[in-house]
């Protein structure tokens, strides 16, 4: 199976919407994320991460503005946690945080997004937004791919994908999957810095806007370390994979852990992994599985 073959659309049960909104929002986000959020307009998203004080990251998101409210897409599973740690920091701010229950999240890829974004002329890390939805360019170097943010109702969608396939696996997981974005989970917040995570190649980090939860840390990283670790696309034939099963090499050394579940895409298991860059050219195994890099 090829993937740059697939053309259809599926739910997105995993990924949610926050608002942020108020008065102080555009400052409060400005003091804890990673990217500079100034660079967000009414066309055009960005990448962004929230870290800890010792830069480990909580999460990672795509930051889009709706009018003067800022909706944060994001995996799930973190949010509760997320909202907890970042509403810490409100404080005297005129800022509102909470999760949009009516937003559903869905991806499309192949024709079904090719066509869709060329009929809107949405341009890459662009976006369109009307009264009914969202639409989010997820274009990558394998396949074209949007996300479609509903807002209370996916009768829009039904008529833009009438004529796709409706997908049996998770089209957003897998875009993010190819773009070495790892969906981060209460298993794996708080294990590595933004440019383990490839927030850096996703121009994800911002190294002149200043301040910002962890900033020390991920700026110092920059100006004077180097990265030993990275994340990467796996594949290989196992599904009992899970998520921290250690990675080694042919000598029974840990270079690495796999970072997310497997999934499966019409017989090809896909998984990332953080693997020390020391070890990506040489056989790797997980479970006695040999893991190949995509």
């Amino acid at each position: 199976m090829n993937i740059k073959e697939l053309s259809g659309y599926s739910l997105d049960e995993n990924s949610t919407c926050i608002q942020v909104s108020g008065e102080d929002s555009e400052t409060f986000l400005q003091g804890q994320f990673s990217n500079d959020i100034t660079h967000v307009t009414e066309d055009t998203y960005q990448y962004s991460s929230y870290s800890t004080n010792q830069g480990k990251v909580i999460s990672i998101f795509r930051i889009i503005k709706e009018e003067k409210n800022y909706l944060l897409l994001m995996n799930e599973s973190i949010v509760k946690y997320f909202i907890e740690k970042l509403s810490m920091y409100i404080l005297m701010s005129k800022v509102t945080i909470r999760k949009l229950e009516d937003y559903k999240v869905y991806g499309a890829c192949g024709k079904a997004a090719e066509n869709l974004l060329l009929n809107n002329q949405i341009k890459e890390n662009g976006y369109l937004q009307n009264k009914s939805n969202l639409i989010l360019n997820n274009n990558n170097e394998c396949l074209p791919a949007a996300i479609i943010i509903e807002k209370g109702t996916d009768a829009e969608l039904k008529n833009l994908m009438t004529e796709y396939e409706e997908l049996n696996f998770n089209v957003n997981e897998l875009i993010d999957n190819l773009l070495r974005l790892p969906r981060i989970t209460m298993t794996t917040k708080e294990s590595y810095i933004p440019q383990v995570l490839n927030l850096e190649d996703l121009n994800g980090i911002n190294y002149k806007k200043g301040c910002y939860t962890g900033q020390e840390i991920v700026a110092r990283t920059h100006y004077l370390g180097k990265i030993k670790k990275k994340v990467f696309l796996l594949m290989h034939n196992d599904p009992t994979i899970k998520v921290g099963d250690k990675i080694h090499n042919n000598d029974g050394e840990i270079v690495g852990e796999i970072f997310s579940s497997t999934q499966n895409i019409r017989g090809i298991l896909f998984c990332i992994g953080v693997l020390m860059l020391s070890a990506k050219d040489n056989a790797i195994f997980s479970n006695n599985t040999k893991l190949s890099l995509y």
